[in-house]
């Protein structure tokens, strides 16, 4: 137990370390840096529209340089973005006329309940359907199985997602054509109206083939390998001798579950556009277009926050299933 800890504080302390470096790095890029080079680092959150008035422009300037403190010098400025950026103060967003948290809190929730359900659903099915694929390699069900995920890999999933919600929504009006239009209230009848499609799709073709196939794959391995034709010969009965080659198995496959569920947030802008879903993905693209940067940066830094929990978390559960590493722990 106390070498537990003592592993699970110095995985802490490492992503810590790095949490800090990215907001170094961060700093030094939007503020440092363009100071350095006489660039007033205000002109990132003026908006651009200011611009073809020159004296509310310049006015503007001015105002903003002194409320946030960038008339300050450097070291005074650098502690206050860390402490800031620690606290989850990201500014205002003069575009939107709102604190940069206010919106990311009220989009980030679409994605959370679009993105997670299926990605354990998902995680289960490529569990299982990878462990049976290998116990039967070389048979029907193992080929099945094996090019399923194999062809739906290559299939992009842009064009399935356009494809499904052409023929299900449009077409069979199986579900509405925007779900901006349904979620104006949280209850199970409106989530299940407007996600049952996307979370469908996000299930078998959104990282599901990749678990599938590694599960498969490193189960083969596995069975093949000295450990497991050990334990056949000590006599262990066939049942255990599975149980272990698939506790090993899971090894590849929570980590890739665990980089998908820790870049999907940002990334699941497909789903998001085509369902009309107003998530993060859908946020950031918006974002981007209008060159909105305090929501950029701020909407940045929350899902590489919530990137690092994720791969901590799982650093966490390695010990839980490779038998490698519980043993160095003991």
């Amino acid at each position: 137990m106390t070498s537990f800890l003592s592993y699970a504080l110095k995985r802490f302390i490492d992503r810590f370390i790095l949490l800090i470096g990215l907001i170094v790095f961060n700093w030094l890029l939007l503020e440092g840096l363009p100071e350095a080079f006489g660039i007033n680092p205000v002109v990132w959150i003026v908006p651009r529209e200011l611009s073809h008035n020159v004296n509310a422009y310049a006015t503007q300037i001015k105002t903003l340089t002194v409320l946030f403190g960038f008339n300050q010098p450097l070291y005074v400025q650098f502690v206050r973005y860390v402490y800031n950026t620690l606290t989850f103060h990201f500014g205002y967003d003069f575009l939107a006329n709102e604190p940069v948290i206010v919106e990311i809190i009220h989009h980030l929730p679409y994605t959370l309940v679009l993105t997670i359900p299926p990605l354990i659903i998902s995680t289960f099915l490529a569990i299982i359907l990878g462990q049976i694929a290998a116990l039967r390699r070389g048979s029907a069900v193992d080929n099945t199985l094996s090019n399923y995920f194999i062809i739906q890999y290559n299939i992009p999933g842009f064009f399935l997602s356009f494809i499904l919600w052409v023929v299900l929504i449009v077409a069979l009006k199986l579900g509405p054509i925007s779900d901006a239009s349904v979620l104006t209230s949280w209850n199970i009848v409106n989530v299940l109206k407007a996600y049952w499609l996307p979370w469908i799709i996000i299930t078998l073709i959104f990282g599901f083939p990749v678990r599938g196939l590694l599960m498969r794959n490193t189960m083969v391995d596995i069975l093949d390998s000295d450990f497991i034709r050990y334990e056949r010969i000590a006599g262990v009965k066939e049942g255990i001798v599975r149980s272990h080659a698939r506790q090993v198995s899971l090894i590849p496959v929570v980590t890739r579950t665990s980089i998908d569920l820790a870049f999907i947030l940002g990334g699941i802008f497909v789903i998001e556009y085509v369902f009309g879903i107003p998530g993060m993905g859908y946020l950031l693209t918006e974002a981007a277009v209008k060159f909105d940067f305090p929501l950029l940066v701020g909407s940045f830094f929350v899902l590489t926050f919530y990137s690092l929990i994720v791969l901590y978390i799982n650093d966490l559960i390695y010990p839980l299933i490779d038998p490698r590493l519980k043993k160095s722990l003991r």
